[in-house]
């Protein structure tokens, strides 16, 4: 955290640059590396500081007050590195051959085609959402396998693998022009042909056989605590709270049209303020409560049930949504203000409606969580693992 303060001027002052190249620079990307941030869940055996998911959470939560992209980046940095367990020790060490802050970028739908061939599969497809796409050495994709040109299955369920691609053999797809969160490259990535050997694959089910490197109990946690809980929600966290400063600052100087006395003075915007204060706060613990207690479990080596993974999406979906609606109440109460692309305020609003809708944790995950409590096959079946 200390490391973070320290480079949280860094992070902040290219923001407007990385808003209209759509990527992070290059002095922020030097940054995160130099601090050890591309290596949270990286095991100590190789140069990582295998650290707990709480911490990660706070962690990422502080880099993205300072710069979105910033912590958007370190979690999609260190979900990689987590889903690496599942790799073989030849697969690992070729991986990280050129040191920890390797980065690998993902994507887990829609699967891409694997075709098997001599001593690995031949990958075709085409995958959205694959942000710091530009800056990664390797890119891992899901992907159906396939037999005389259709799905494989097996007791009626698709064989799905995981596959890891090196970079310079896919094709960027330059998509990423969206209302919000622009710095994070998330572009479309492409494959043709390419080959995958075995040690760079894996199949995408709930049980599998942890390498040497990842056998610490960081890598017993869920993948929802992981991947989102740790990750994504925290980010969300950070435009929500900021969205607060932004309207304070705003609140402090500004007399509405028609009105007498400033904004903070206006009932309207105190119980706004107050409102989204009581969603990002609650939010927050709430979150903060279910990792703490995945990873006590996970420290006492107690198996989880289908009603802990339920929690752990529901805080991570209401931690989401509910900030997302406080963002809404900070833009509502600016009024004009927030219009304008000059204020922060405008850049939380958007980022914050491409957030909420991240398909691990939108609002059709309250439904999953439900299916979960329900003891219902979940229609992510990612919460499994």
């Amino acid at each position: 955290m200390e490391a973070i303060t320290e480079i949280g001027p860094t992070l902040s002052q290219y923001v407007e640059q990385e808003e209209s190249s759509r990527r992070l620079s290059q002095p922020v990307l030097d940054a995160l590396r130099e601090a050890g941030l591309f290596r949270l869940f990286l095991p100590k055996s190789l140069g990582g500081s295998e650290t707990d998911p709480l911490t990660t959470a706070k962690a990422v939560e502080e880099i993205a007050r300072f710069n979105t992209a910033a912590g958007w980046s370190m979690m999609v940095a260190n979900t990689s590195t987590w889903w690496c367990k599942r790799l073989s020790e030849k697969g690992i060490e070729e991986v990280y051959r050129d040191g920890p802050d390797t980065i690998m970028a993902g994507a887990f739908h829609p699967p891409m085609k694997a075709t098997p061939s001599r001593d690995g599969y031949i990958i075709n497809g085409r995958s959205p959402l694959t942000s710091n796409v530009h800056e990664a050495k390797w890119i891992f994709v899901t992907a159906f396998v396939m037999e005389n040109g259709q799905m494989k299955f097996n007791n009626g369920i698709p064989e799905v693998i995981g596959a890891v691609m090196k970079s310079s053999d896919c094709q960027i797809i330059d998509t990423w022009y969206t209302i919000g969160m622009r710095a994070t490259d998330s572009n479309d990535v492409g494959a043709k042909d390419v080959f995958v050997p075995g040690y760079l694959s894996y199949p995408l089910v709930p049980q599998y056989e942890p390498n040497k490197y990842f056998n610490g109990l960081l890598y017993k946690i869920p993948a929802i605590c992981a991947s989102i809980a740790s990750l994504i929600a925290p980010v969300a966290l950070a435009v929500a709270r900021n969205a607060i400063q932004e309207l304070k600052a705003i609140a402090e100087g500004k007399v509405p049209l028609g009105s007498m006395v400033s904004m903070r003075e206006r009932g309207s915007v105190q119980r706004k303020l107050g409102m989204a204060e009581a969603l990002v706060q609650s939010s927050r613990s709430y979150l903060h409560a279910e990792i703490s207690a995945c990873w006590e479990k996970t420290l006492a080596g107690e198996s989880f049930s289908l009603e802990d993974r339920a929690r752990l999406v529901l805080a991570v979906t209401h931690t989401n949504q509910t900030c997302a609606q406080a963002v809404d109440m900070m833009y509502s109460a600016a009024g004009t203000t927030g219009i304008y692309a000059r204020n922060k305020l405008s850049r939380y609003f958007t980022d914050a409606q491409v957030i909420r809708q991240h398909g691990f944790s939108n609002d059709s995950r309250y439904e999953t969580a439900a299916q979960l409590y329900f003891g219902l096959q979940p229609d992510l079946p990612v919460v499994l693992f």
